[in-house]
């Protein structure tokens, strides 16, 4: 019989809002080395990066060429960078097995492409992958 009230009485609290409540029992739930991210983190993260993969893919195939647009291209690289820092900010293992999979590679192709633009002469055949980047892992969604 107490166990039920002790269980009622968790979804009672995690019913009226007391939304820190999961995030004190993660804390003895996961080893301190894990990373638990925030379905909303992730959401808006995924949101960002997908806001700038498309201007980055307009500023690519725009009339005038990359060249005239270079600069722009550049702030929606790093902004991409910034973004996927923030999913990746331990290097631990988070509970997102897919992220945690697939953003290093993100992270170095992102940072590749930019490099390639920033020297001179400028090259964009790699920021053309990173547009479509988003395919891979979500697929057609």
């Amino acid at each position: 019989m107490s166990y039920r009230l002790v269980f009622l009485a968790l979804i009672a609290l995690e019913l009226s809002g007391c939304a820190d409540f999961a995030r004190w029992v993660r804390q003895y739930t996961y080893p301190p080395e894990f990373r638990y991210i925030e379905r909303d983190e992730v959401r808006s993260t995924m949101r960002e990066l997908a806001f700038h993969s498309r201007e980055l893919n307009q500023l690519l195939q725009s009339n005038d060429g990359p060249q005239a647009k270079r600069t722009e291209i550049i702030v929606h690289l790093r902004a991409m960078e910034q973004a996927a820092e923030k999913l990746d900010q331990s290097g631990w293992p988070t509970n997102h097995p897919l992220i945690d999979m697939n953003l290093p590679s993100f992270r170095r192709d992102v940072k590749f492409a930019r490099e390639a633009i920033e020297r001179e002469p400028p090259n964009f055949l790699l920021a053309g992958p990173v547009t479509g980047a988003c395919v891979y892992c979500h697929g057609g969604r």
